[in-house]
């Protein structure tokens, strides 16, 4: 029979073992999503700025102490784009366009837009008495109309917001406080 020491040492190297393969595993995974997430085959394909927000992204997904964090499970279920201190313009960017595609066509389609939009091309049906779409208008037109109708509300709205985030990004002018400034008299003689 083999003495308990012995046997504890080769459970604790074989438990040691399985938990660095499991952590390089873990590594394996994440890295590989990210460079697949970004469309690389590795990561010396990036500019050096590109690889402090790849390598910052990846310890936000994985730790060598204690592997896949929370995000880096996250980010391989759901391959959801996050940003960090290192972010470069472009991954801005691409965070921006997608979240704000997410939600404009989420509200499309919780506003019923398309149906409102074609009630009101029934109306015009109805109250030209047509047999036949083509009767308003060819369907080529009506999407051509529809679009510069979208384009003329969208260059409004973000119009709108582009002066609304300049204002915003203006230093603040600094207000002096009435009640903290000493008022001086000068005495004449």
């Amino acid at each position: 029979m083999r003495k308990f020491d012995t046997v504890f040492k080769e459970k604790v190297n074989e438990s040691e073992k399985i938990h660095e393969a499991k952590i390089v595993g873990e590594f394996k995974r994440i890295y590989n999503a990210l460079l697949e997430h970004y469309n690389l085959t590795a990561i010396h394909d990036l500019n050096e700025k590109s690889q402090i927000s790849f390598l910052t992204e990846l310890n936000q997904y994985w730790s060598e102490e204690s592997g896949l964090s929370e995000m880096g499970n996250s980010f391989l279920q759901k391959r959801s784009l996050r940003l960090n201190e290192n972010s470069t313009p472009l991954q801005k960017k691409n965070y921006l366009k997608s979240k704000t595609v997410l939600l404009l066509n989420e509200t499309l389609r919780q506003h019923d837009i398309k149906y409102k939009i074609y009630n009101i091309i029934d109306e015009m049906y109805t109250q030209i008495k047509g047999s036949s779409v083509n009767d308003i208008l060819s369907p080529d037109m009506i999407h051509v109309i529809i679009q510069e109708a979208f384009n003329e509300s969208i260059t409004k709205f973000t119009d709108n917001i582009k002066l609304e985030i300049s204002e915003s990004a203006k230093p603040k002018a600094k207000k002096i406080n009435k009640s903290s400034v000493k008022k001086v008299f000068i005495r004449k003689k």
